[in-house]
């Protein structure tokens, strides 16, 4: 299937038939090893135009109710945004920004924590800052954040590269406005939503 980019194109093609249109789904793709699965979410159903594709549809229409508590699992893009000295905003990686800060701070001693360490820590501070917007709550001792990866490839025309790195957060949640909390299911967290990211995978736990 080639980079992101690639799965982005096959994922999309699935949903829109031009490319001034927007995009109405969230998808998280996942491999056994063999064959790739994907989870997506979509306002309309998938209209396959290749035997690529083996696809089964349902409705999704979750019942939620105020201190349900759900395990979760997302695949998520945490960044934070900062002003430089000319005050324009830029958007920068949670784990490289505390990385570049701790050493900066350190100087340059080698006392900082390990890459796992600051994902764990900064994944979580960042998850419960969007979890305040989406209608749940976490706690810490409970959400496992892990699996930090860098994605990095190039459009077709080759002028211009995109890179983003992604956080896999697992563990258990509780909702605390159902409503909010839908829009979070159906709309995602975070931002990278077009190339695998934010889709929040939830079921009862049993």
């Amino acid at each position: 299937m080639g980079s992101s980019y690639n799965i982005h194109r096959l994922v999309w093609s699935l949903f829109s038939k031009g490319s001034d249109e927007k995009r109405s789904f969230l998808y998280r793709q996942e491999s056994d090893g063999t064959l790739p699965t994907f989870y997506i979410v979509s306002e309309s159903e998938p209209e396959a135009e290749s035997k690529l594709w083996d696809i089964n549809v349902k409705s999704y229409e979750p019942v939620l109710r105020s201190g349900q508590e759900l395990s979760f699992s997302l695949r998520a893009n945490p960044i934070i945004s900062k002003r430089d000295e000319n005050g324009k905003q830029h958007r920068h990686d949670v784990v490289m920004d505390e990385k570049f800060s701790m050493k900066k701070e350190s100087s340059g001693k080698d006392n900082c924590p390990s890459v796992s360490e600051i994902v764990q820590r900064k994944g979580i501070e960042w998850l419960q800052k969007k979890a305040d917007k989406s209608g749940f709550s976490i706690e810490e001792e409970q959400v496992r954040a892990d699996g930090y990866r860098n994605h990095k490839f190039y459009k077709p025309n080759g002028k211009h590269n995109i890179s983003f790195n992604t956080i896999d957060f697992t563990g258990v949640l509780t909702v605390k406005h159902p409503a909010l909390f839908k829009q979070a299911l159906f709309n995602g967290i975070g931002p990278a939503k077009g190339f695998g990211c934010g889709l929040l995978l939830v079921r009862p736990i049993r």
